[in-house]
C-alpha cells in the first residue's frame, strides 16, 4: 500500500468515491473538509508568493500585470488586483486571466492547464479569439503583442458565428497547431470562419443526445408510448430542479462561520443549475451548454448512447466507479471543461452519489443528499 501522504484533495475523492458513507457522515465531511479555492490561492501559486502575505501577493500580481501593459494605469490594475486579494472570489475574468497566463511567460499547455483553475474555463480551439491567443502563447509573444495581434485579426473572427454544429474542437485544433506563421494564421481565418464560434459544438451534441434520450417514453414505464416527456417533466425527474430552491435558502441567514460555510456549499451547488429557460436556451444555442448541465444529463442518462456510454458488462462495485469515473472524466476534457475536483461541494455531490452501484441507486442518493443539504431532510435516516 502507498504510503505516501494524500492532499486534501486526494483524500475527499477517496473518501466520496469509497461508497461506504451514510448520508448523515457525508454531509458532515462535506461540511467540514470542502474549500471553495479562493482565486488567490491559485495567484499565490502561479506567481511564487505567500498566499498569507495580501500585499505582497497584491504588489507581485499588480507589477506582473503593469509590466505585461505598457502604458496601462498602475492605479487601474491595482484596484482590480485588491479586490481579488480582498474579497477572495473563487475566480477572476477570462480576459483578466488570459492576461495573467501572458505576463506569467507561459506555454499553450501550461496556460490551458492554468486558466481553468483562474477562471473556471478553458481554451476553446473553435473561438476565433482563443485561437489567436493560443497561437499567440505557441509563439512566446507577450501580452501587448498578442492584443496587437488579436487588433489584425479581428474583421476576421468577427466574420465567426456559431459555426457549424458538426465541426469538433479536434479537428480545428490539428490544423491550428500546424500553423507556422501570422500569414498563415490569416489565412486560416479567413477560411474558417465559417466553422468557428464561441459555443462548444461537442458539448453541444451530447446535450442534445441526452435530452432526446431523455424525452422518450421508454426512459419512464409511466408514459405510453404516444408521448414523449416535457422538457419540465425532465427538469423534475431527471434534473431534479423541484429540490433546488429559486432564490436564497432560508438558512443562509444565520451567523456566524457555520452559517456562512453552509450558504456558500448551498451557493455552490445551485449556482447555474438548469431551468426550463436556460435549457430552451442551449438548445437554440443561444448560449452555451454549461458543465453542470452537461454532468447532470449524463448522470441522468449514464453517458447515453454516446462514446462516452456504459460499455461496461460485469465487475465489483470499484470498478463500476473507475468505469463511470473515467467515461465522465473523458467527456469533460474533450469539452474542454475542468476535471471534477473533491474539495468543491457539487462535484463532491457527483462523486458520492456515483458511488452507488446502479443508476437507480444513483436517484436515489442525489435525491437524498440535495434534500439533506437544502432542506434538513433525511439526516435522521442516513
Amino acid at each position: 500500500m502507498d504510503d505516501k501522504p494524500l492532499g486534501m484533495t486526494d483524500l475527499m475523492f477517496r473518501i466520496a468515491a469509497g461508497g461506504n458513507l451514510t448520508l448523515k457522515e457525508a454531509r458532515t465531511r462535506l461540511h467540514e473538509d470542502a474549500y471553495l479555492r479562493p482565486v488567490t490561492e491559485t495567484l499565490a501559486k502561479l506567481c511564487g508568493a505567500d498566499p498569507k502575505d495580501g500585499d505582497a501577493l497584491k504588489k507581485r500580481v499588480t507589477d506582473l500585470l503593469a509590466q505585461s501593459t505598457p502604458g496601462a494605469n498602475r492605479d487601474n490594475i491595482g484596484r482590480k488586483v485588491r479586490i481579488w486579494i480582498n474579497d477572495k472570489p473563487q475566480y477572476i475574468s477570462k480576459k483578466s486571466a488570459v492576461n495573467l497566463v501572458f505576463a506569467l511567460g507561459m506555454t499553450a499547455k501550461d496556460a490551458g492547464e492554468a486558466l481553468p483553475r483562474l477562471c473556471g474555463e478553458s481554451f476553446h480551439w473553435r473561438d476565433p479569439e482563443d485561437i489567436v491567443y493560443l497561437f499567440a502563447l505557441d509563439r512566446g509573444m507577450n501580452w501587448a503583442e498578442a492584443c496587437a495581434l488579436q487588433e489584425r485579426m479581428a474583421p476576421l473572427c468577427a466574420k465567426a458565428k456559431n459555426g457549424d454544429a458538426g465541426e469538433m474542437t479536434g479537428n480545428v485544433r490539428n490544423e491550428v497547431s500546424r500553423l507556422k506563421n501570422e500569414e498563415e494564421l490569416k489565412a486560416f481565418l479567413g477560411e474558417a470562419a465559417p466553422r468557428l464560434g464561441a459555443l462548444h459544438n461537442t458539448a453541444y451534441q451530447l446535450f442534445m443526445g441526452f435530452m432526446d434520450l431523455l424525452k422518450n417514453s421508454d426512459m419512464d414505464d409511466c408514459l405510453s408510448e404516444e408521448r414523449k416527456m416535457t422538457v419540465t417533466e425532465i427538469l423534475e425527474t431527471y434534473l431534479y430542479r423541484n429540490l433546488i430552491p429559486k432564490g436564497k435558502n432560508a438558512d443562509s441567514k444565520k451567523k456566524g462561520n457555520a452559517g456562512v460555510l453552509k450558504d456558500a456549499i448551498q451557493r455552490d451547488i445551485q449556482q447555474n443549475w438548469p431551468d426550463e429557460f436556460t435549457l430552451a436556451r442551449m438548445t437554440s444555442r443561444e448560449i452555451d451548454v454549461t458543465r453542470k448541465a452537461l454532468i447532470l444529463l449524463f448522470m441522468a442518462c449514464d453517458g447515453g448512447e454516446s462514446d462516452y456510454g456504459d460499455y461496461y458488462s460485469d465487475g465489483s462495485e470499484d470498478d463500476v466507479f473507475e468505469d463511470s469515473y473515467a467515461r465522465l472524466s473523458s467527456m469533460l476534457s474533450d469539452c474542454g471543461f475542468p476535471p471534477l475536483d473533491s474539495r468543491t461541494p457539487f462535484d463532491w455531490m457527483v462523486l458520492y452519489c456515483m458511488a452507488a452501484d446502479d443508476t437507480v441507486e444513483i436517484d436515489e442518493n442525489i435525491t437524498r443528499f440535495l434534500s439533506a443539504i437544502f432542506r434538513g431532510a433525511g439526516e435522521e435516516n442516513g
